[in-house]
């Protein structure tokens, strides 16, 4: 496992790859990139975001805005956009592992960590 490429495509090479956690559970695709501007340099990577408003903002930011009204008045967690930053990252092969445990950080899978509390465990079979 290596360090991400200091020099790379970010579109072609960053956006939209698998994040993966420490305990191997997919935690979803980087959908944006933030990146520090830095005076007489070259601008860096910062942070990968991930979240549903971060790619609605790439495909429209009207698209984003609405999103973030309806899951404002209808869903019962927040999905704001997570940043992870760049110095947890580490390539691996085509997708990106992350320092961090999904299942204990509260920032990562909000919905579907309620969805698997309130929903998935009320389901007649599911084991709970």
């Amino acid at each position: 496992m290596k360090k991400i490429d200091a020099s790379m495509d970010l579109v072609r090479d960053l956006l939209d790859v698998q994040l993966i956690d420490k305990a191997d559970r997919r935690i979803g695709r980087a959908d944006g990139v933030v990146l520090e501007l830095r005076q007489g340099g070259a601008p860096r990577v910062a942070a990968i975001e991930v979240g549903a408003i971060t790619l609605a903002r790439r495909i429209h930011p009207t698209l984003a805005r609405w999103l973030r009204v309806v899951a404002i008045r209808w869903l019962p967690v927040s999905i704001r956009s997570v940043r992870l930053p760049m110095s947890l990252c580490r390539e691996s092969g085509v997708d990106v592992i992350v320092d961090v445990d999904a299942r204990a950080d509260r920032r990562l899978l909000r919905l579907e960590k309620w969805l698997i509390r309130h929903v998935v465990q009320r389901l007649p079979g599911s084991g709970a």
